[in-house]
């Protein structure tokens, strides 16, 4: 069984994506935890919401995060 862990991080945003978060009229925060829940499959069923509000926006979304993490090679940094 994993044991559970809490992080915060504070990270400033650069103010090109929050213009874009701004003329789509969509919370910076609700972009960054979709993206998050998609990269890490993490489901959040209308009967069992996550109290933290991440949810994965479908398959297509988790298939095209995983691959762009593949992409840009994030799992063979420290290899």
């Amino acid at each position: 069984m994993s044991k559970r862990r809490k992080h915060k991080l504070t990270l400033h945003l650069p103010d090109e994506f929050l213009d874009l978060c701004e003329e789509d009229g969509i919370a910076p925060e609700t972009v960054l935890r979709g993206f998050i829940a998609d990269l890490a499959g993490i489901m959040s069923w209308v009967a069992n919401p996550r109290a933290d509000g991440c949810s994965s926006n479908g398959s297509d979304d988790r298939s095209m995060a995983s691959e762009y993490y593949e992409r840009v090679g994030y799992p063979w940094w420290n290899r």
